[in-house]
């Protein structure tokens, strides 16, 4: 959602589709939309660089300046939804039950929101 230059109004962008009948594969899929999403805002500090690109003289690693406590991390957000494997056991039944599902993550200027509905 994005807000339109002063006037209230908030437009949607829809960054894929995928559609299945089984909620484990929805999951599954959300998933990895999260962690794509977390790895544009804020590649994983844990995982270092992503090509070897080690000690070349045109490569600049860039970090944005957040002081601590500054602002939530949400990519860290992101990834641990990702990794919590009880969380999405709980979503696929949550699925199964015929509700949406919902992953709703606010930053400062904009919400992501990964969702499954089902059929």
């Amino acid at each position: 959602m994005e807000f339109f230059g002063g006037t209230g109004r908030m437009a949607r962008y829809v960054l894929g589709r995928f559609e299945t009948i089984s909620p484990v594969l929805a999951v599954r899929w959300l998933g990895g939309q999260a962690l794509w999403i977390a790895d544009r805002l804020d590649s994983d500090p844990e995982d270092g660089p992503r090509l070897d690109l080690e000690g070349k003289a045109w490569v600049q690693h860039l970090r944005p300046h957040r002081p601590a406590g500054a602002r939530p991390n949400r990519p860290a957000e992101l990834r641990e939804w990702y990794a919590d494997r009880k969380g999405q056991r709980e979503a696929q039944a949550h699925l199964r039950g015929g509700s949406p599902l919902l992953v709703v993550v606010p930053d400062t200027d904009m919400t992501y929101t990964l969702s499954a509905h089902p059929r």
